[in-house]
């Protein structure tokens, strides 16, 4: 008779579960860190897994790790069923009266400060038993371990909107601003059009419209200019600080700018020239249903930043 794994006395669902991690990040420490045990626990959980399955699941050496025959299998047959094994857990979490779990974002810097903190601080006083993992990044994000995304990007009429499986819905927009400070003015001048930006020292997030291509409209007709490497960073705060520090333009939302412009700290320049809009978006894949504490953080975010924003 087969042996049933799950009578054991021994924990093995864990095991499984690390032991996916490891093959699907390539790394002990990485899927250690994700899972929330030390490095020394994981690598002693895989070799407890092996003992109790009595098959070798990864070939170690000290540059790599490389899943057996039999390794590969068990990856495959159970890392595919994990989402649904999550599925179920919150199918019986929503029958809670109060909610429960953990919701996973990934948010921007800026959007993360200036919204986040107390958004979540808020939903944490009202659902003590939710817990939260925030992390702060620009970039891709893997929509199967998050439930929520926030992203900045810059839009201009006529952008081509690329298809995505994600529910986006949009949040904010306002201006951005093309600015600089008044010192850099005068050693270098101001740009009088988009194609002489060519010519200055230009402060870009890559995130932002597609990298270094920045868009101005003028009598409705859309310019996008490809400027040269000056400096990029993804934090629009920090970009604001090289601006004001002298370093180069930087075109960047109205919210962080435009008290540095009225106290002349910064200056507004091709003024002539519409800009194009800095849009915050959420991004979430479609779940029926929606764990219920995501369900009610969304709609409970969308109302803060409704009130926020006097819409």
């Amino acid at each position: 008779m087969p042996k049933n794994y799950l009578n054991s006395r021994q924990p093995i669902l864990d095991k499984v579960v690390f032991f996916c991690a490891v093959i699907r990040v390539g790394s002990f420490k990485e899927a250690s860190a994700e899972q929330g045990i030390s490095a020394a626990a994981g690598s002693r959980w895989v070799k407890e897994l092996e003992e109790i399955i009595g098959v070798e699941l990864i070939k170690r050496s000290t540059r790599q790790l490389v899943a057996t025959q039999a390794g590969q299998q068990l990856f495959q047959r159970f890392n595919g069923i994990l989402p649904e094994i999550n599925t179920v857990i919150e199918d019986v979490q929503n029958l809670a009266e109060t909610l429960q779990g953990e919701i996973r974002i990934s948010s921007t810097p800026l959007f993360a400060k200036q919204y986040l903190t107390d958004i979540i601080s808020q939903y944490m006083q009202l659902h003590p038993k939710v817990d939260f993992k925030l992390f702060i990044e620009a970039g891709d994000f893997d929509p199967l371990t998050t439930d929520f995304a926030f992203r900045a990007n810059a839009s201009y009429t006529g952008e081509h909107q690329a298809d995505s499986l994600l529910v986006k819905r949009h949040l904010l927009s306002e201006p951005l601003y093309l600015c600089a400070s008044s010192s850099y003015l005068q050693r270098f001048g101001a740009p009088n059009n988009p194609n002489e930006l060519n010519n200055h020292r230009c402060l870009y997030a890559r995130t932002l419209l597609g990298g270094s291509r920045w868009c101005f409209e003028l009598y409705g007709q859309p310019t996008i200019v490809t400027i040269k490497d000056a400096l990029e960073c993804d934090n629009s705060e920090i970009l604001l600080d090289f601006a004001l520090r002298g370093a180069g333009i930087a075109y960047l939302p109205e919210s962080i700018v435009k008290q540095h412009i009225v106290n002349k700290e910064l200056i507004s320049v091709m003024g002539n020239y519409l800009c194009a809009t800095f849009d915050i978006n959420m991004y979430y894949r479609p779940r029926k249903p929606m764990p219920e504490r995501c369900a009610q953080f969304k709609s409970f975010l969308i109302e803060q930043i409704s009130i926020s924003s006097g819409k």
